[in-house]
């Protein structure tokens, strides 16, 4: 009758700490690289989302021989184009502002850009350039190098 009273070893609360310790350590790491996993995320839709003003300003240069109506009076993307509505609140909801729109004053050139979540700006123009090493474009530089 003796083996159905087995003698059991609990631990002791040094070895509960250690394996608490562990298991915290473990999760703040893994909490490190889901955030950083989400801002990268959160850039490459910003870097998307902007990638498709390309594609309406090719329409509007068709339709109007410029592109003038591509951004609005206060150097952001005109927000009377639906499509430009939808990429500007896109960009808004992960940075918090809308991103910068300039034409040069013949309405040839632009220049689009935003500033990300890791940090730096992400550049596009008329000239095909669309990256993140680029100099900031302004109304005074219709490109971003």
């Amino acid at each position: 009758m003796s083996f159905f009273f087995k003698k059991f070893r609990s631990f002791t609360l040094i070895e509960l700490l250690v394996v608490i310790g562990i298991i915290g350590i473990l999760a703040s790491l893994t909490l490190a690289v889901i955030m950083e996993v989400r801002d990268r995320g959160k850039d490459t839709r910003i870097q998307t989302s902007l990638a498709q003003v390309r594609f309406e300003a090719a329409l509007i240069q068709s339709r109007d021989g410029s592109y003038t109506n591509l951004c609005d009076g206060s150097n952001t993307l005109n927000d009377t184009n639906d499509n430009l509505l939808i990429i500007e609140n896109d960009v808004r909801k992960f940075i918090g502002s809308d991103p910068d729109c300039y034409v040069n004053v013949d309405g040839q050139s632009y220049c689009v850009q935003s500033d990300l979540i890791r940090g730096g700006v992400y550049c596009l123009d008329s000239t095909g350039y669309a990256g993140t090493d680029a100099t900031n474009c302004a109304a005074g530089n219709i490109s971003c190098h």
